[in-house]
């Protein structure tokens, strides 16, 4: 039975060690400590008790964050009480502290019962010679300073815990050091036995039946007898099967297997490749009473995948590539992936609402792949239950990262033993999960370090990842391996190593690298994988307004702290965006809505590149898909309040099953230019039959300069060739400030419209011209717009009354005043053209139109 503890918690401060001496040596009054008791949440974060209680100001407000800094550096007690019941006495009760950031020792009724080490592991404490029983008993748990870790830039092999380290400082936050119990207190009630670990596999088979082998490692302090009973339940909760066995068990740990047939097993499937039904396991385990019978005395339930996984080389990899490729069910899966990093920077608060906003946007998005970054967290469990339930794959990395000057994770017998220790409890919580695929050692893992004239990723055969890999060969051996990310041999995705067949998994670049220079390297890449790149970009103006003083919400702060401290002493896009778009934005909101262009371009390019190559390509993974802590501009796509970027609608279109994509050699082109592109149709999880392909050239008035169509027969029979070339789209540039192509794909025997695209291209008149000014020249358009309430959701109705195309329009619902912190809603098609006399509509499911302040907004729409 468990026992969660999460009422009536206290909490105060006390400078390192001060708490245990209670009384001044001078003149023995009692220490108060920093603040007296103040009401706490368990789980939580210090900072954010503080907060609630007038103590600290809001870290994510402007210039708050360094006021902040001291915290980490106390120690905190936390208080509560419990009655222990009298009809406990004679069980086994144990104390678990299920997170502890980073090293916490117990008190229980003032004595002093045990300490613990990690914020990965639970910490576990036998209370039942300890407790006193039919009386309330007081717990304190005291959560002392954390350890003195490495930032962003510093040395990897001088970390010697393993702490969450973007804290500390990184390019997406400043430095807020969590401390606090970030996960729960629970006191564990069995008798004599109960589960130390529990694995389970489940295996469809090929004639649509399943099999469930179900693992059980029971521990027991005597010997005796104990029945074990394993039930597996249907999605709907009908049962599905179960199994019993009944044993002596001996003192320690013994292993129990048992299997379950399910004769019409649903496979589980990623996102985009079929559904994800997931059953239940649930295991009891009994013990003989003196009566005869069996009595409870653990249980354990988790949720389960039939599906099998496997890994494949990409077609024509040289002999030495790792195998990139993941099979699901035996069938190849296209990684459509994003970079996970923490949902808040205090990320014991609790945040299963933002958790949840974000998985649903990933699986909304395409997304059939996380890769959990080592710099951040092992997530809580709700975070892996969430991508059971998408379909979303994970990657998950051992809490290891690059620090700049150094790169190579410590060797040392201490640290080794704390990894061998951490992450063999963690394999053995998350191996589970149907979604879990990858495990990795660490991110950007090097010989040496950013500052050498070439940075080699770290193999194997290094001491600290070897101890990873025979890890999860021993512990969790279906799963991928890899020593780091990137893999290497090369690091970097460069363009003079295009075409030589040198990378293969391969990190960079994170901006967009020219009106011509961007196209030229995504063009000529040949990686195997692309596990990490992206692109900066604003945050809405709308997020902007709510961390930033009001005196701060201009163009030309970069400078000053408030904006240092929101991501842009990283990412800093003022001379990127006057050396394409000219001097002058005219105001912040189009600088904003311009930055999101740019990222959104860049990055969408980049997916649909690697796209084109599969299965030579096995997949995108960008970075970064969402941010810890508030930022002006970061390469999140969802920032920190859920609200989309550009960049976020841009990237899901392309990750649609069924694609049509435009390659080209640059996104500005002079009067009278030759423009040439070749038109593609990507699918994967599904096959495509005879298809039409038609385009389109456009002026900004909506005027035709060209147009064609193709038809493709059997556009893509299997996976093995998932992409077909269409045809060419050719025209000469005429005046004017800016061509749009669109693109389409119909079903020919139906006629029904498939997929769609458009692509917006600046025109120069001048070479000396910054390549984009075009974009900000365009003359101003009109739209009109409503709302209308349609089957229980709101249709919104955009139409362009103005005699210019209206440039990358973007529909946003806001929270009411009152509506509390429920996030912006957009279409997960934003920032589309819409040219004169057309009305475009996006609908919203589940929102009325009274529920939302509704905008709409384009680039060269000033007001509303």
């Amino acid at each position: 039975m468990r026992i969660d503890l999460t009422e009536n918690w206290e909490l105060t401060g006390s400078y390192p060690g001060f708490w245990a001496f209670g009384r001044s040596m001078e003149v023995g009054v009692q220490l108060k400590g920093i603040v007296p008791w103040i009401p706490a949440e368990v789980p939580g974060s210090v900072h954010w008790d503080l907060h609630r209680a007038g103590y600290l100001p809001d870290p994510y407000y402007g210039a708050n964050a360094p006021a902040c800094e001291w915290v980490n550096q106390r120690d905190w007690l936390y208080r509560t009480a419990f009655t222990a019941e009298a009809s406990w006495k004679g069980k086994r009760i144990a104390l678990l502290l299920e997170g502890a950031d980073h090293s916490a020792q117990v008190l229980l009724n003032g004595e002093r019962i045990g300490s613990h080490t990690g914020m990965f592991v639970p910490g576990e404490f036998d209370l039942s010679a300890s407790l006193r029983y039919g009386e309330r008993n007081t717990l304190v748990i005291v959560v002392e300073r954390s350890p003195d870790g490495v930032a962003q830039l510093g040395y990897t092999q001088q970390v010697d815990h393993l702490k969450s380290r973007f804290g500390y400082r990184w390019d997406f936050c400043p430095r807020l050091v969590h401390i606090g119990l970030w996960q729960g207190v629970s006191l564990q009630l069995s008798e004599w036995s109960r589960f130390d670990n529990v694995r389970v596999e489940a295996v469809p088979g090929a004639d649509g039946s399943g099999e469930a082998t179900v693992s059980a490692a029971i521990d027991s302090m005597r010997a005796g007898r104990y029945r074990l009973t394993a039930e597996l339940y249907e999605p709907g909760g009908r049962l599905a099967g179960a199994a019993s066995y009944e044993g002596d068990a001996v003192p320690g740990l013994q292993t129990v297997r048992q299997r379950i047939s399910v004769p019409d097993a649903r496979p589980w499937w990623p996102n985009g490749y079929g559904e994800q039904p997931l059953y239940q396991l649930k295991l009891r385990l009994e013990v003989a009473d003196s009566a005869g019978g069996y009595g409870p005395s653990d249980d354990y339930a988790c949720g389960i995948g039939f599906r099998t996984l496997s890994f494949r080389a990409n077609p024509g990899a040289p002999s030495d590539a790792l195998a990139f490729t993941v099979a699901v069910n035996g069938e190849p899966i296209y990684i459509k992936g994003w970079n996970w990093v923490p949902a808040d920077q205090l990320y014991g608060r609790d945040r299963e609402d933002q958790v949840r906003h974000l998985i649903a946007l990933s699986r909304r998005a395409n997304v059939n792949m996380l890769r959990v970054w080592g710099g951040g967290l092992i997530e809580k469990d709700f975070f892996y239950r969430l991508c059971d339930e998408a379909g979303i794959l994970v990657w998950q990395e051992m809490m290891q990262s690059s620090s700049g000057f150094n790169n190579e994770p410590s060797a040392s017998p201490a640290f080794l033993h704390t990894v061998s220790h951490t992450m063999r409890q963690v394999i053995r919580d998350k191996r589970n999960h149907p979604s879990l695929a990858i495990w990795c050692g660490g991110n950007e893992l090097t010989e040496g370090g950013h500052l050498d004239s070439q940075m080699v990723p770290l193999t194997d055969r290094q001491t600290n990842l070897r101890l990873l890999r025979d890890l999860v060969s021993d512990l969790d051996e279906t799963k991928l391996y890899l020593p780091t990310s990137p893999s290497g041999p090369t690091f970097f995705l460069e363009e003079a190593h295009a075409g030589k067949g040198k990378m293969y998994d391969v990190h960079g670049p994170w901006k967009y690298a020219g009106e011509t220079g961007h196209y030229r390297l995504y063009n000529r890449s040949d990686a195997l994988l692309h596990s990490e790149y992206g692109g900066d970009g604003f945050a809405s103006i709308e997020s902007i307004e709510r961390f930033m003083p009001a005196y701060r919400m201009e163009a030309g702060h970069a400078g000053s702290v408030e904006w240092l401290l929101h991501g842009y002493e990283y990412w800093n896009m003022d001379d990127q965006l006057q050396s394409l778009f000219g001097a002058s934005f005219g105001t912040f909101e189009r600088m904003v809505m311009a930055s999101q262009w740019l990222q959104a371009e860049g990055i969408r390019y980049a997916v649909e590149a690697n796209r084109r190559r599969a299965p030579h390509c096995s997949g995108s993974l960008l970075w970064q898909l969402n941010e810890p802590y508030p930022n002006v501009s970061c390469t999140s796509a969802i920032d920190y309040y859920g609200n989309p970027k550009l960049a976020y609608s841009w990237v899901a279109k392309a990750n649609r099953n069924l694609h049509v994509s435009l390659q080209y050699d640059g996104v500005s082109y002079r009067l009278g230019d030759a423009f040439r592109g070749s038109v593609y149709v990507t699918a994967d999880g599904m096959k495509a039959g005879d298809l039409t392909v038609e385009w389109a050239a456009k002026d900004e008035k909506g005027g035709i300069l060209a147009q064609g169509s193709y038809s493709l027969r059997e556009a893509v029979r299997d996976m093995a060739n998932p992409t077909a070339f269409a045809g060419t789209v050719e025209f000469q540039v005429p005046r004017a400030a800016a061509v749009f192509v669109t693109l389409g794909v119909i079903d020919a025997a139906e006629g029904r419209a498939l997929a769609d695209n458009e692509y917006t291209f600046a025109v120069k008149e001048r070479e000396e011209e910054p390549p984009l000014q075009a974009f900000l020249s365009l003359p101003a358009t009109s739209m009109e717009w409503e709302t209308k309430e349609e089957d229980g959701g709101t249709t919104v109705a955009v139409r362009n009354t103005g005699e210019t195309v209206a440039l990358w329009v973007r529909v946003s619902g806001t929270a009411h005043e009152d509506g509390g912190n429920l996030p912006v809603v957009r279409p997960l098609e934003d920032g589309f053209l819409i040219f004169p006399g057309e009305t475009v509509k996006r609908r919203f499911a589940d929102i009325l139109p009274q529920d939302r302040r509704w905008s709409v907004k384009a680039m060269n729409t000033p007001t509303e």
